[in-house]
């Protein structure tokens, strides 16, 4: 095993046994990815260039302790997998949460997750949503419900929308996102967020963390503690106790 791959378990504080490919192995890097690296859009709402090859999102995210945008987070999450022996493609989605279903679809935004192929059954995984999603591997099946603690989620497939995601809130079934099974792997350019805030979202153990702008709201288990900076320098210290970020 290559000193790049050791490096990023070490990141992810991944201890368990590396074994052949097995769908609990995934489920077990995967939660640690979302534990340990956060979700965070602050080189683009900063203007900084992103790049997308890996040595670079390897130097940003494992060297430099950064989190990064779905498209960073599951680019350097498919590149492990593939080192470790997954079969994994890339692919595009659009990203609904939060958006009404007459949005133009130029103004939805594009998110990027991986499909896993294991034992001919193919499974979502997803390390680049920050906020509440799946942390294990859901199976790519229609009807299909998959819970994790208080959290319950659902497959659909149309031959409109392709396959979606849904995740339960307290009255109904909401889109968290869909895809096509006829989208380029992920081939073309990404679409980047429009958003102009400050946003950094990483899962913990016990909950997780969530920032916008200078607001951060810390769930643990039923509590909510929020915390709002009054200068940079408060923020830039709470960036760092809360998502391990430095900027400088």
């Amino acid at each position: 095993m290559n000193s790049q791959i050791l490096q990023y378990l070490k990141h992810i504080h991944f201890q368990g046994p590396l074994t052949e490919p097995t769908i609990q192995l995934l489920g077990q890097l995967q939660t640690s990815h979302l534990n340990s690296i956060p979700y965070e859009n602050l080189d683009v709402v900063l203007k900084q260039g992103i790049s997308f090859s890996i040595p670079d999102i390897f130097q940003k995210i494992i060297i430099h302790k950064r989190g990064g945008n779905c498209f960073e987070l599951n680019i350097l999450f498919s590149w492990l997998l593939r080192e470790l022996g997954y079969s994994v493609t890339n692919r595009y989605a659009q990203f609904w949460r939060n958006f009404e279903a007459d949005t133009p679809i130029e103004d939805v935004p594009m998110h990027q997750l991986l499909l896993v192929n294991y034992a001919g059954q193919s499974y979502i995984s997803d390390v680049g949503v920050g906020a509440l999603a799946p942390c294990k591997p859901v199976p790519l099946i229609a009807g299909h419900q998959h819970r994790e603690g208080n959290e319950l989620y659902k497959i659909e497939q149309d031959n409109v929308n392709g396959w979606m995601l849904y995740e339960q809130t307290k009255h109904n079934w909401r889109l968290l996102y869909r895809f096509l099974d006829d989208a380029n792997d992920a081939k073309f350019a990404p679409r980047l967020s429009k958003q102009k805030n400050k946003i950094a979202m990483i899962r913990t153990p016990r909950g997780r963390h969530t920032m916008l702008n200078n607001e951060f709201r810390i769930y643990e288990g039923q509590s909510l503690t929020t915390y709002t900076t009054q200068n940079e320098k408060e923020w830039l210290q709470a960036l760092h106790r809360f998502f391990h970020i430095s900027l400088e």
